[in-house]
């Protein structure tokens, strides 16, 4: 609610809708209208592509500045005239990129077409979500989404059509007929792929003008126009490098089933009637290649059995298929069909007698036939102990294998199970299981507990079997002194992280925190593991110790790194060169400037009895991981720069190599910390 309250409070009072003549004026064409940019708006967003690229704005005389609020009080953020005053400016937004991105395309700059798309699009996308789910409508969102997808693949397709064309063209200059034809079906491919996307556009684009203020009427004609030039283009192709073909079909039996296959006779004839030239040919039947000899008079007879088709399939479309570099062009003929569903059986091989635990691969073979006829291509679906299992489509003797890993739940007596991957197919079995002999794994849990200012204290370690195998997704239960204060679950490594407070009889001098970890309900032994809270001044004393000059623990060091992987927010923090001592809370306050004011919490300022270390694990705890990074590496660089010599001027990747020189730091922890500083101020991710 505070996110779409602050768009609400920077949004323009006045919004013109995207989509008509404004911003379709090809640049050059006249001097566009005055226009300005609402408050907070990437102004690079409407003239990055040219100033017939943005979406309209709202112009200098639209809104009366005596009168209009630019500000709206969060509180009254939800009133529904706000939000649909705010979700049509977002649509405004989305539709001009759209149409800045149909542009480009029809004039033939690919790379700005798909720029118009990019992470501008994205992130009004995502507010126009956030919004539309304040105001209860979850449908318009979908349609943007599906076509910043289907416009960026469809952009992606005509680029690669016009370049597949030059090849072509290539080709034929050449005098390379076979490699032309290669490509002229690659053409063909690519121009019914565009034909697809471009119809699911226009489809879309209808969907949001009729469901919203905007109007992507010209979007739509400009996309229908460049398909148009692309199935032309295409259509000159195929009948400039391909006979066409004609496919007869005689007299069959309608009746059909795995068990009494089609069998199809006929003839494959160029248009003028000659036979083709071809001794065998491939025809593509019911999601199945079918194979046939082909006599010199161009008669051929398929056989083709139904296994995946729906058992109430009443036609077939039996499909000519030339090899890519055949003069012949393909063609298709419909076949009436009456199909009766045939019953097979599934037959599982168990896996190996040994018991299974935690973690452990387990696979089996299935093998399905139906009155002894193996039954090819034919797609499964697999389960074990409640979770999913990999399996392929049987192979040509019926044969597929059923792979999974034990997971925690697996107890007892757990089984793979293996059903149709479909409902009433034309061959279908009942589900076959196969046992799976399990086993309880022993654990091994371990943690570490310090101080992290005011009596909190921040508990992490890891989980694993006896045999190292990280343990995911388990909960480990937290208490002091018998008293449960909090819980984790561990993530994908085995690593958990609980943050709580110290109850109010207890201190972090003297308290023992113990974690736990109950296996009951699964394949896992319980294990449990205590440790002493090490206190946030301790790390202080520690200055030449082990670390080799660092302020704190590397170990420690690589926690503060790896958390910018887990949780984050963009940052674009630049450390100060020249004033690189000016301790640490110089680099946090710029961080915090950059962050979300709902979400920054002032750090203690360094001189105060607070460490680098636990300025930057309060950051983290607080989830600000860029904070974290930037402040750890500020004490680093204030501590170590004196000892090693190093000027304020040098660069981060300088700093670091002449303190290892220097022999001051640790390279592996330095070089982590400098490499987690740099995406941290410099990336703008999280």
């Amino acid at each position: 609610m505070f996110v779409v309250a602050c768009l609400v409070s920077t949004a323009p009072v006045t919004v013109v809708s995207a989509g008509t003549g404004a911003w379709s004026a090809p640049p050059g064409d006249g001097p566009a209208a005055t226009t300005s940019a609402p408050v907070g708006a990437d102004p690079g967003r409407a003239s990055a592509l040219g100033s017939a690229a943005g979406p309209p704005r709202q112009t200098a005389n639209e809104t009366n500045n005596s009168t209009g609020v630019l500000h709206e009080n969060p509180d009254e953020v939800d009133d529904e005239n706000e939000l649909d005053r705010l979700l049509s400016y977002l649509s405004g937004e989305l539709n001009g990129d759209i149409g800045a991105s149909a542009l480009r395309l029809s004039q033939g700059e690919y790379a700005a077409a798909r720029a118009a798309l990019g992470d501008d699009y994205d992130d009004s996308l995502a507010k126009y979500v956030d919004v539309e789910g304040e105001t209860g409508d979850d449908r318009t969102g979908e349609e943007y989404r599906t076509v910043g997808e289907t416009q960026r693949a469809y952009v992606d397709t005509v680029s690669e059509f016009r370049e597949t064309r030059r090849e072509y063209e290539a080709a034929r200059q050449a005098g390379d007929d076979e490699r032309a034809r290669e490509l002229a079906r690659e053409l063909t491919r690519l121009a019914e792929d565009g034909e697809t996307q471009s119809a699911r556009l226009t489809d879309a684009f209808e969907t949001i003008s009729n469901r919203t203020d905007g109007d992507l009427t010209e979007s739509s004609a400009r996309i229908g126009a460049v398909q148009a030039n692309i199935s032309e283009r295409r259509d000159e192709i195929v009948s400039r490098e391909f006979v066409a073909t004609r496919l007869s079909v005689d007299d069959y039996d309608r009746n059909i089933s795995f068990t009494d296959p089609l069998v199809v006779s006929g003839s494959l004839v160029a248009d003028n009637g000659t036979p083709v030239a071809a001794t065998t040919a491939r025809f593509a039947v019911g999601g199945q290649t079918v194979r046939s000899a082909v006599d010199p008079d161009g008669s051929f007879e398929l056989t083709y059995r139904p296994t995946r088709i729906p058992a109430d399939t009443s036609a077939l479309v039996v499909r000519y298929l030339p090899n890519d570099a055949s003069m012949y062009q393909a063609t298709e003929r419909v076949v009436p069909v009456a199909v009766s569903q045939v019953n097979a059986t599934a037959d599982l091989s168990g896996p190996s007698a040994s018991p299974y635990g935690y973690a452990d691969a387990v696979s089996v073979r299935a093998a399905v036939r139906a009155n002894g006829t193996p039954v090819a291509d034919y797609p499964l679906s697999a389960t074990f102990a409640g979770s999913s299992a990999t399996a392929a489509a049987t192979d040509a003797s019926g044969r597929s294998t059923i792979s999974a890993t034990v997971p925690a739940t697996a107890t007892g007596a757990a089984s793979i199970r293996v059903v149709p991957d479909g409902d009433d197919r034309a061959v279908t079995f009942a589900p076959a299981t196969a046992s799976v002999p399990l086993e309880t794994e022993g654990t091994t849990l371990d943690a570490s507990a310090r101080e992290t200012g005011n009596e909190t204290v921040v508990v992490d370690g890891r989980l694993e079997t006896d045999e190292g195998e990280a343990v995911r997704d388990q909960t480990v239960a937290v208490s002091v002194g018998g008293r449960a204060v909090a819980s984790a679950t561990t993530d994908q490594s085995g690593a958990y992280r609980a943050t709580f407070d110290l109850p109010s009889d207890a201190s972090a001098e003297n308290a023992t925190v113990s974690a736990a970890f109950d296996g009951a309900g699964t394949n896992l032994g319980s294990s449990a593991a205590t440790a002493s809270v090490r206190l946030s001044d301790g790390a202080a004393a520690g200055g030449s110790g082990a670390s080799g000059g660092l302020p704190f623990d590397p170990f420690d060091l690589a926690w503060v790194v790896v958390g910018t992987a887990v949780v984050g927010l963009v940052a674009a923090v630049l450390l100060r060169r020249n004033g690189a001592g000016d301790s640490v809370t110089a680099a946090v306050a710029d961080e915090s400037g950059a962050s979300d004011a709902g979400d920054t919490v002032d750090p203690e300022p360094a001189g105060t009895g607070t460490t680098a270390l636990d300025s930057a694990a309060a950051a983290l705890d607080a989830g600000r991981p860029n904070d974290a990074v930037v402040v750890a590496y500020a004490g680093v660089r204030e501590s170590l720069g004196t000892a090693a010599g190093v000027d304020d001027a040098a660069t981060h990747w300088e700093f670091c190599d002449r303190c290892v020189d220097a022999g001051v730091a640790p390279a592996d922890a330095l070089e982590s910390l400098t490499a987690g500083y740099e995406r941290a101020a410099y990336s703008g991710l999280s």
